[in-house]
């Protein structure tokens, strides 16, 4: 078999580039190439802005291009497309590292990637290093737990609407959603529904220097939406102000 390089999936966190992991750091300046997830119109990568600074001197930078519509992921043409061209520089043989904002196993490009890879060669050598995901900087900037004790809490997607949403506020005690920005009025909606309006923290572009942190539904309607958008829902209002146990 030929030699083959490494491919890690590298989580930069939700913003801020303090929050990049001490393991990803290291890896950065390590590898030769460096994959950066690109806006298909923009050519903008936020992951490469917040990872910049801890790329090695020699590091190779290259951009691939996705469309971030489900119907991009249905097709699966730029990421077979773009797992063709990863290869490629894992071949040479060259070590490579691709970015992904928050955490590379949580609604991230990477898995798809991944995948398409894997159908491409599937013994290619590949890593995860895992990254502070963008509810968790959330709860740690409201002060707010997601979860205690015996809680369940969850992490549910409203991109599609909030079909699974309802379901799941009646089964847990706090929720996440996330990727609300198409659908943040009927969140809110539902939200008011539940009970947990009044109590839930809204956040966009959280730890980053435009970052909006908005307790209650009242004061979300109002907000311009954000793709970088979530909710923490929770039930009774335990934290700070709220009544607790």
């Amino acid at each position: 078999m030929s030699p083959i390089g490494t491919l890690y999936g590298i989580g930069v966190g939700p913003g801020d580039p303090e929050l990049l992991t001490l393991k990803a750091a290291r890896v950065l300046r390590e590898v030769d190439v460096v994959f950066a997830s690109a806006q298909e119109k923009s050519g903008r990568s936020l992951a490469l802005e917040i990872a910049s600074t801890h790329l090695g001197p020699s590091a190779e930078v290259i951009h691939l291009a996705f469309a971030h519509t489900f119907e991009g992921v249905a097709s699966g043409e730029a990421h077979r497309g773009n797992a063709a061209r990863v290869l490629e520089v894992l071949q040479r043989p060259a070590s490579a590292a691709f970015l992904t904002l928050g955490d590379p196993m949580t609604y991230s490009t990477f898995t798809y990637l991944l995948s398409a890879l894997r159908r491409l060669e599937p013994a290619v050598p590949c890593r995860v290093i895992p990254g502070i995901t963008s509810f968790a900087a959330v709860a740690a900037e409201a002060l707010e737990p997601l979860a205690e004790g015996d809680e369940a809490f969850a992490v549910v997607s409203a991109a599609k609407g909030t079909g699974k949403l309802g379901a799941v506020l009646r089964a847990v005690d706090n929720a996440v959603v996330m990727k609300a920005y198409r659908n943040i009025g009927a969140v809110c909606d539902l939200l008011d529904r539940e009970g947990m309006g009044e109590d839930s923290v809204f956040s966009t572009n959280c730890s980053q220097p435009d970052q909006r942190l908005v307790r209650g539904t009242a004061a979300v309607r109002g907000l311009d939406r954000s793709y970088m958008s979530l909710f923490l829902a929770k039930r009774g209002g335990r934290g700070p102000g709220g009544e607790g146990e």
